[in-house]
């Protein structure tokens, strides 16, 4: 319907209205009929997608670096010197000092009779011990020095299977440069076999008179 001032407009018959209508509510009932039998089963398996979850990006790091992570005004402690460590100072940790059985002094003192651990002596079949065999008398020092480049020991025995082994003396593990002190105030007199317990093919002897 058109008047002289209007333009052309198309309008719906109520019978075109009824049968959108209609089209519409079998439509949704349609739908409800598939959706209501299956919603406990869409609601335990839920589409990948809306199982996705968004990280947020970590947030910037202000501060110092230091050994437990970024701290705003800390720094890395500096490990302290311990080249001019007065007495009573506690030496740092992992550090080895030689002992012996038989009341040995590897500190203090002044150096008792040398004994030296040989360059190359761990190799097999070269000289280990400078004497082979010393002889001391009974309450001496003696000051053992190992110039060999590895780690060796004076340890009293035959070897690593003598029930005996570092029972009278045992410099413990002296590494390249190092020195230790055996005392034999405490060693009878007599003759004793001693090894490296690093190198138990390096053998020589003690003489206590």
């Amino acid at each position: 319907m058109t008047t002289e001032d209007e333009s052309h407009i198309t309008r719906t018959s109520p019978q075109r209205m009824a049968k959108g209508i209609l089209i519409v509510v079998i439509t949704l009932a349609f739908g409800t009929a598939i959706i209501v039998p299956f919603w406990s089963t869409m609601i335990e398996h839920p589409p990948a997608a809306s199982l996705v979850k968004h990280e947020e990006a970590p947030p910037l790091e202000t501060g110092t670096e230091t050994s437990i992570g970024t701290v705003e005004g800390v720094t890395k402690p500096q490990p302290e010197s311990t080249a001019n460590a007065g007495e009573g100072e506690a030496a740092p940790s992992g550090a080895t000092t030689p002992t012996t059985t038989a009341g040995s002094n590897a500190t203090a003192g002044p150096a008792g009779t040398p004994l030296t651990i040989l360059e190359g002596s761990s190799v097999q079949g070269n000289p280990s011990y400078d004497p082979a065999t010393l002889t001391v008398k009974k309450g001496d020092k003696i000051t053992v020095t190992n110039k060999d480049t590895l780690p060796h020991t004076v340890t009293s025995g035959t070897g690593p299977t003598d029930p005996n082994s570092a029972k009278l003396f045992d410099t413990g593990i002296l590494e390249a440069g190092a020195t230790a002190d055996i005392e034999t105030a405490n060693i009878s007199t007599g003759e004793y076999p001693y090894y490296c317990m690093v190198h138990p093919y390096m053998t020589a002897k003690l003489v206590v008179q």
